[in-house]
């Protein structure tokens, strides 16, 4: 006789085989969950590292773009043009002593020489960064057509051209002699050959040209003291920049501008670079006329020996760091302006240094 014995089969699983799938699954979601978490990280930080290159390279584009033109009258250098201002105020004066100025951060608030700025921007420049000021002419196209017939003709200049031109903008028309500053009193029409920039005294002291503005007056130059602009001189964009760090809208540092040549207002000073966290300026000065720096001075040390018409070179140091915080795992240690500093937040920062030559003072 024959017997069948009945084969056993798995009816389930095991608690030790659950448990070990549940160990191995939880072994898997934790390697993923690191890599996804590793990724992310490792994301933010190059975000932040490009975000802080690029606008490294913006600021520096805005700084090296105006403090290399510092002083351009649109011809000659400053020593060798006769250059006037019938433009109301805010004008500050246009000379080689004043075509690149800065202000050194001495203490709490306290700047050497005392911040020039208005009051209401004064306030707000961030505490322990420099400031710099620029002054120059912005060649834009605007050429003359024509002779001047009278020292107070309305200027006439080539269309089209770039100068944008609006009513209370502070303008210099200038040859490889004389030069002056003035404010246009309207916004003169696009569209066919020539523009049409009026100089009345709604914006300026007098509406006239005078080779020698001081025996001049409102109504007219004086006998023989009538400047008369021809088709060798243009027209310039006067600007006066002043470079400094305050609170942006992102909260954080930025690096601000303010135009001298314009009131105070929304628009003015207005700001660039988001999470720009200082500036730190010093000035090569040529003491000795060579064409050579000499020293590199600090703007309270250039502006006791009254040296601002000697310098030849500025070296601009910018510490950027990003609006994210928690990107290193520990408190950054840098070296920005000579020092080592150590971080009080996680931020991400780096420091950036280059040296601007004043084009109109080397050769």
């Amino acid at each position: 006789m024959k017997i069948f014995t009945k084969k056993p089969y798995q009816a389930g699983m095991t608690l030790i085989e659950i448990m070990i799938a549940l160990v191995l699954g939880l072994i898997l979601l934790i390697g993923v969950s690191q890599i996804f978490v590793t990724s992310k990280n490792t994301y933010r930080l190059n975000e932040g590292q490009a975000r802080l290159q690029e606008n490294a390279r913006i600021a520096f584009e805005y700084l090296t773009r105006d403090i290399r033109e510092a002083g351009y009258s649109g011809c000659r250098s400053l020593t060798q043009m006769n250059v006037q201002s019938v433009a109301s105020a805010p004008i500050p004066t246009f000379s080689e002593a004043t075509a690149i100025t800065g202000h050194e951060a001495t203490g709490v608030s306290t700047w050497s020489p005392a911040l020039s700025l208005p009051a209401a921007v004064a306030s707000t420049v961030i505490s322990g960064t420099d400031v710099v000021t620029i002054q120059k002419g912005t060649h834009c196209g605007g050429t003359l057509t024509g002779n001047l017939g009278s020292s107070n003709a309305n200027v006439q200049i080539f269309a089209p051209n770039s100068c944008n031109i609006s009513a209370g903008d502070a303008l210099m028309v200038s040859d490889c002699e004389d030069a002056h500053i003035f404010r246009a009193t309207n916004a003169p029409p696009s569209g066919g050959s020539s523009q049409t920039v009026a100089h009345s005294t709604s914006e300026n002291t007098s509406n006239h040209f005078c080779i020698n503005q001081t025996f001049g007056s409102p109504g007219s130059c004086g006998s023989g003291n009538a400047k008369l602009y021809d088709s060798n001189a243009e027209i310039l964009q006067f600007k006066s920049l002043t470079y400094f760090i305050r609170l942006g809208a992102g909260g954080r540092n930025a690096l601000w501008v303010y135009d001298n040549a314009q009131p105070a207002g929304t628009n003015n000073p207005i700001e660039l670079i988001e999470s720009v966290a200082d500036l730190q300026v010093q000035y090569g000065v040529d003491t000795s006329a060579n064409q050579i720096i000499d020293s590199y001075e600090t703007a309270d040390t250039v502006d006791t020996a009254g040296d601002w018409d000697k310098v030849i070179s500025s070296e601009v140091n910018l510490l950027l760091e990003t609006q994210e915080d928690h990107l290193t795992t520990v408190n950054q240690t840098y070296i920005f302006n000579g020092a080592t500093v150590t971080a009080v937040d996680n931020r991400l920062r780096r420091a950036y240094t280059t040296i601007i030559g004043l084009r109109n003072r080397v050769q």
